[in-house]
């Protein structure tokens, strides 16, 4: 009896220590599903996942985020739909094509619709190629069908939309650097990057605007008019490549050409959230002016995905074409080793990276939410197993004016002859850029040489220590796209306050600068972060963007207000 007893007793104990044990489990889950419906952004925090970072999202809301790496089909379709084929990178829409899943005359006829209604809200085109885009769409098509019968290989481009900058010609079309002195100009040649382009599949859908002659940091010509940001029309698309920007943000096009002579691919790049690349010079042959030795200009992309940036410079790099063959007609002086960069970009183990950080390159007055997003960015980095640290860079504030100099010299020379006995058909600015630059003496200009040469001695130590340099692409908010644009001023405690950090990475022009989103300022707008990398090292600043953008995600294109 007394056994029977005992056995009672421990088996009442047991069920009810189950029963208190389920109690306490239950509890807790409802408390964390209440947590994590109430509350997202702590349940980011909790779970240590960089991709909740910042807990403000991108606007406009319909903003999606993509990760390039990413499995799970529905944050990365692998398969095109009628809802998502601008949403498609240009490897995507490439694959498909090859594949015979996807017509290359829906995909232009789908981008030509977007690029319309685009142009009536924020006016990023100087023209849009209708009949011309179809016609090629129409021949891509026969021609992958074909193709696929014979097995016949296509160009890594075959059938993507692509768009090319005012200042960039292309046979057949309007080239009016966006001047009046060039009203009506038609082109008589095809530039060697839109040779290269075309040359590998890719369909011209339209010309991008640019401020006259490329001059400004906000696209507003005195021909075409003012460009506007997608993500708010009351400020500006950056510039000078900001129709290419908004081109690509919204989902026209994949894939934009734009040229950087002070930022002019990255400023549009950070103010319209995408990702913008001034490679090394030398790398794609600037053959754009008449001078091979030009300092300062080069052309690059501006896409929504690091392998895109990685597929451009595959097709586009000086020396050969996308098939390996030597390029014809190409003059590149200074011509880099020819690098495979699609099939690499996305193999960096972060482990063996070694990142510096610099938010002010020494000089600058940033604002918080943008210093937050570079110092979240190289977080990331960390989580992932990089070596980061906070470097010394130490750019003389007067770097800046240095970089006006030389850049009212570039206008003097390229487009003093032109515009002389006709100075009233140009903007005002642009008017006194180029007497200014006439003034400069030689002395006085070459002198801008000991101050690169003191910039890169800041520099140098530590690029030999480190792979990559991180800093802000602005330094300041998007501005406004009207009105004066917000002056530049060394402050009382010797700050440069200027909007852009690009220019810097033009008189160091060997070294390779990408513009990458790293999320949002206070007033909810794109922010950009730039990898800067050693020179002639296009690949490692790449890869490193990829490993960003895997952590954060690029933004695909406010697509929701246009064209839907």
């Amino acid at each position: 009896m007394r056994l029977w007893l005992w056995l009672w007793l421990w088996l009442w104990l047991w069920l009810w220590l189950w029963l208190w044990l389920w109690l306490w489990l239950w509890l807790a889950v409802a408390v964390a599903v209440a947590v994590a419906v109430a509350q997202p952004g702590v349940w980011c925090r909790v779970s240590a996942d960089f991709r909740c970072l910042p807990a403000r999202p991108l606007k406009p809301p319909e903003l999606q985020m993509h990760d390039q790496n990413a499995s799970n089909p529905a944050e990365f379709p692998s398969k095109a739909s009628p809802g998502d084929l601008l949403a498609l990178d240009a490897a995507e829409m490439a694959a498909a094509i090859r594949s015979g899943a996807l017509s290359p005359v829906t995909l232009v006829e789908r981008a030509l619709e977007r690029a319309e209604a685009v142009q009536a809200q924020l006016n990023a085109f100087v023209v849009i190629r209708r009949d011309e885009a179809l016609e090629a769409a129409r021949v891509a098509e026969r021609e992958a069908a074909e193709a696929g019968k014979s097995g016949a290989a296509l160009g890594p481009l075959h059938g993507v939309p692509v768009a090319l900058k005012d200042m960039t010609p292309t046979k057949g079309d309007i080239w009016t650097d966006g001047s009046r002195l060039f009203d009506g100009r038609v082109a008589d040649h095809d530039a060697t990057i839109a040779d290269a382009l075309l040359g590998a599949g890719a369909i011209l859908l339209a010309k991008t605007t640019t401020p006259e002659f490329a001059w400004s940091s906000r696209t507003d010509s005195p021909l075409w008019g003012v460009t506007r940001n997608p993500y708010d029309p009351s400020r500006t698309s950056g510039g000078s490549s900001g129709g290419a920007g908004v081109a690509v943000a919204t989902g026209c096009v994949p894939l934009a050409e734009g040229s950087d002579m002070g930022g002019s691919i990255r400023i549009p790049a950070s103010c319209c959230g995408v990702i913008g690349f001034k490679p090394s010079l030398g790398r794609i042959p600037y053959t754009g002016l008449p001078n091979a030795f030009d300092p300062l200009s080069h052309w690059g992309p501006l896409a929504r995905t690091c392998r895109d940036v990685a597929l451009f410079l595959d097709v586009t790099q000086g020396g050969v074409s996308h098939d390996g063959a030597p390029r014809n007609g190409d003059p590149g002086y200074d011509l880099a080793p020819v690098e495979r960069f699609a099939a690499r970009v996305g193999s960096l183990d972060p482990a063996r990276l070694r990142v510096g950080v610099s938010v002010d390159l020494g000089c600058y007055e940033v604002d918080a939410a943008i210093a937050d997003n570079l110092r979240a960015t190289a977080d990331a980095l960390a989580r992932m197993g990089a070596e980061v640290e906070v470097v010394d860079v130490v750019f003389p504030a007067e770097h800046a004016a240095l970089w006006d100099r030389e850049w009212a010299v570039w206008q003097a020379f390229y487009y003093g002859e032109a515009a002389a006995g006709r100075e009233d058909a140009l903007d005002p600015e642009m008017r006194a850029l180029i007497e200014e630059g006439r003034q400069i003496r030689a002395v006085d200009y070459r002198q801008g040489e000991i101050m690169r040469t003191t910039m890169w001695r800041s520099l140098a130590p530590i690029l030999r220590r480190c792979d990559v340099l991180l800093c802000p692409t602005l330094a300041r908010d998007v501005p406004s796209a009207d009105g004066l644009l917000p002056p530049a001023y060394v402050t009382a405690n010797g700050r440069l306050r200027e909007v852009t950090m690009t220019g810097a990475f033009n008189l160091l022009a060997r070294l390779p600068a990408l513009s990458v989103p790293s999320g949002v300022s206070a007033s909810g707008l794109p922010t950009g972060v730039q990898v800067i990398g050693r020179p002639g090292d296009d690949l490692t600043a790449l890869q490193v963007g990829a490993l960003i953008e895997s952590a954060i995600g690029a933004p695909i294109a406010p697509v929701g207000s246009f064209g839907q």
